[in-house]
């Protein structure tokens, strides 16, 4: 009786601590799917410490580390989800990729993207890092010239998300009320909500302040990422689901984000109003303004995104209207997040993406929204890290700026602003030129080989009615031309920056005849001796001329005549070399039998090594264009 009553009392306290441990993984689930990350760590640790093991455990747990940006725990979880499974998805391999790479362990990160690779081939994350394998080279590189430093405003709390406010101050935002212990804690940090703080600055430093920046737009929630218009009257910010006293909510219960604007009517901001393209079932953040201030950037979650968070722009219309959002497409936005956006004053879009081929976290890349070709450039090291870097703002002018990181280095708390100065955001430019004959400006139909400052080649191009035209060029860089014509003494050069449209002109100087190699047929205005494609034998037509020929060097015995035959550019130069000796070696023969002395005929190919036209590899030429490559000539050398 008393080993059964051990035994009832056991499964009784077991089946107790299963329906607890259920009821705290099912409280668990729900603080993660609130996003109420701190809450939901406790519990999921609590259970892990007694045994609790699952794929949801590990990657809820990893991942509400990931959000909160503490990597190192993050990576602890991480390391375990991947031991108890690999069948996960192309956003968990990306979030560890990025926890791997804080720690600086860039060779197993390189691993995990190859796996991911395997097991999602048409992830553009994946497409991104393949196409830029030496992707760390580049970023430790690639702005060696910026200086940063902390900027000197931040707390022990999250600051971050710097606007400039005129010419003289910022706006950032910061939990830095947490202090403040009556007040309100968001759930994703258990800290206080962000309010918009105000600091003026010179060129050297922050010199006063921070003080909050408005109570009219310091609520009862989150504000954040602000920008203003250059004449300062008007504001957008982002701020929770909520205008009044109470916050709206997405199906999960979940606060999202909505971007507000604000009117300053001389004295106070006023008129504050949520943008009609919000919606209460997915966020829109980080409003940025275009130069001219027609357009307003954004980031969002909205349907029709391709990630996490893509990047939008939006009309903006009068009377407070605005046209419908356009994303920005996949050479921007991937299956990951990018976001806060900022465009600088020649029209450069700066963003954050966590999703590409950098150094960890959220790294920083640019755009010229200008440029032809949208190459997507990273800031590389010092301005990006290992760690999230975000929120960039700058000022063409002076090559100056603020920025957000968490990284360790001269951190004062969590995210704080950084100041960097020196930072050079080449200008591009677009070559558009004109080649012309330089005794008669007429124009030339010229092979363009455009160099780069290692002399390597980036385009190859016809100056078509003597024009071309070369986009998205660097200002900073050195590149150089080369224009050639068989008629024509070859040009090259270096290209000079002009201004952002170049304008060029390059004159050619046509080639001197030289009178000791005379061709006879062009004297005698025999036609030029053809040949079919990848074929050597006398035709008919050719046969014809070639009478011609052997009658006046009968009436000139003392003549003597070198014979050139050429190919097109078409198959290998080494196969072409040989074609056209074999050209020449028929053509002779042919003479000789029609009683010429062998003494008098040399022959010698040249393949294609002296085309009479542009047709080199490369350009697209018309058959007849490749026949008048295809010829022998008759250069009298005696």
């Amino acid at each position: 009786m008393k080993k059964q009553l051990i035994y009832l009392l056991t499964v009784l306290i077991s089946s107790q601590f299963l329906i607890a441990q259920d009821s705290k993984l099912n409280l668990a689930q729900k603080k993660y799917d609130e996003l109420a990350y701190p809450q939901a760590i406790k519990l999921y640790e609590e259970l892990a410490k007694d045994g609790y093991k699952s794929k949801e455990l590990y990657e809820n747990l990893a991942n509400a580390y990931y959000y909160k940006a503490d990597f190192a725990p993050a990576k602890i979880w991480y390391d375990s989800l991947f031991t108890v499974t690999d069948d996960l998805s192309a956003n968990t391999y990306n979030k560890y990729v990025n926890v791997l790479k804080t720690e600086g362990n860039y060779e197993k990160a390189d691993v995990m993207m190859q796996k991911m690779g395997v097991k999602y081939p048409n992830d553009a994350r994946v497409k991104v890092y393949n196409a830029n394998k030496e992707y760390l080279a580049q970023s430790t590189k690639a702005t060696s010239t910026a200086k940063v430093k902390n900027a000197g405003i931040n707390s022990a709390y999250f600051d971050f998300s710097p606007a400039f406010y005129g010419e003289k101050s910022v706006v950032f935002s910061s939990t830095k009320s947490t202090k403040k212990s009556l007040l309100n804690k968001h759930n994703w940090t258990n800290e206080s909500f962000t309010n918009l703080y105000v600091v003026d600055f010179d060129k050297d430093s922050l010199i006063k302040g921070p003080k909050g920046f408005n109570a009219r737009i310091n609520k009862f929630y989150n504000e954040s990422s602000a920008v203003f218009t250059i004449d300062g009257k008007t504001m957008y910010f982002t701020r929770n689901n909520q205008l009044k006293t109470k916050a709206k909510t997405d199906t999960l219960n979940t606060v999202l984000l909505k971007i507000y604007k604000a009117t300053y009517d001389g004295n106070k901001w006023t008129n504050v109003i949520e943008l009609p393209f919000n919606s209460d079932n997915f966020s829109c953040a980080h409003p940025a303004l275009s130069p001219d201030e027609k357009e307003l950037y954004f980031s969002s979650n909205r349907p029709g995104s391709k990630g996490m968070s893509d990047i939008y722009k939006i009309a903006i219309l009068e009377n407070d209207t605005f046209g419908e959002p356009v994303n920005l497409g996949d050479t921007i936005n991937t299956e990951g997040r990018e976001t806060f956006p900022f465009i600088t004053q020649d029209n450069v879009l700066i963003f954050a993406s966590d999703a590409r081929a950098g150094l960890g976290g959220l790294d920083m890349y640019y755009v010229h929204l200008d440029s032809e070709n949208k190459e997507i450039k990273t800031f590389g090291q010092p301005i990006n890290s290992s760690f999230d870097d975000f929120g960039l703002i700058y000022k063409d002018q002076i090559q100056d700026g603020f920025f957000t990181s968490n990284r360790p280095e001269d951190n004062k708390g969590k995210d704080d602003i950084y100041r960097f100065k020196e930072l050079e955001i080449p200008k591009i430019f677009k070559i558009k030129a004109i080649v012309q004959e330089e005794a008669t400006n007429q124009p030339v139909e010229a092979v363009v080989v455009l160099l780069d400052g290692n002399k390597k080649q980036i385009a190859k191009l016809l100056s078509k009615d003597g024009k071309f035209e070369v986009p998205d060029l660097e200002q900073e860089k050195n590149y150089f031309v080369t224009i050639t014509h068989p008629d024509f003494e070859t040009y090259e050069g270096p290209i000079a920056f002009k201004g952002k449209n170049t304008n060029l002109e390059f004159k050619l100087k046509k080639k001197v005849l030289e009178l000791s190699e005379v061709d006879l047929a062009k004297i005698l205005g025999i036609r030029i001796i053809y040949f079919d494609l990848n074929k050597s034998l006398i035709r008919n037509d050719a046969a014809l001329e070639l009478q011609k020929i052997a009658d006046i060097m009968k009436e000139y015995p003392k003549m003597k005549i070198d014979v050139r035959s050429h190919t097109d550019s078409r198959n290998s130069a080494e196969y072409n070399l040989k074609l056209s000796q074999q050209r020449a070696d028929a053509t002779r023969a042919w003479i000789i039998a029609q009683g010429i002395a062998p003494t008098r005929l040399t022959a010698t190919g040249y393949g294609e090594s002296k085309l009479v036209n542009t047709c080199v590899d490369g350009i697209t030429c018309s058959e007849a264009q490749h026949q008048e490559n295809r010829r022998s000539e008759f250069i009298i050398i005696d």
